[in-house]
């Protein structure tokens, strides 16, 4: 005698999921960050423009009635070098080849005589930053120059590099 076994067809059982508390979940985080978020302040807006490029060979300018515009690109920059002291904070600040008092307003009368003596041809500044120093300084600096530049009644040019130690001493 044969026995039959009748097979049982298993019906695939999956785990049972609920998705309520994962939805309730998502809400609650989505809830907080909405809730919590801070934009972060708006940062000043200032001009900046990279020095213009200088040709290898010096070609041959159309005469002009100023004469610092007949001088090349390197003559007419103010070098300006700003270096940080302990905690990123501002600790020496070299204009040209003058050490310059840290207090704004030092700085500002400074860059007065650079920029409005007509025997001085500096239109424009290229600000070396020490990469240690804190933004907020460098912000101060910039506002500097930004109220010479309006005073002196001449468009401010303001181009970054980076500072590398030992350069320029």
């Amino acid at each position: 005698m044969v026995h039959h076994h009748k097979k049982r067809s298993r019906k695939a059982e999956s785990p049972d999921i609920p998705v309520a508390p994962m939805l309730d979940m998502a809400f609650q985080l989505l809830t907080f960050f909405v809730l919590t978020y801070r934009a972060a302040p708006i940062e000043g807006q200032f001009l900046m423009n990279l020095l213009p490029a200088q040709p290898v060979t010096e070609a041959a300018e159309a005469p002009s009635d100023k004469p610092s515009d007949n001088l090349p690109t390197t003559q007419r920059t103010l070098p300006t070098v700003l270096r940080a002291g302990a905690g990123g904070v501002l600790a020496q600040i070299t204009v040209g080849e003058q050490s310059v008092p840290l207090e704004s307003r030092a700085l500002e009368k400074e860059l007065d005589k650079y920029l409005q003596d007509p025997n001085l041809p500096f239109d424009q500044t290229l600000i070396k930053v020490d990469p240690k120093l804190k933004y907020g300084e460098l912000m101060r600096v910039i506002n500097a120059f930004s109220n010479a530049f309006v005073s002196a009644k001449k468009p401010p040019k303001l181009s970054f590099d980076e500072w590398v130690p030992g350069e320029g001493e």
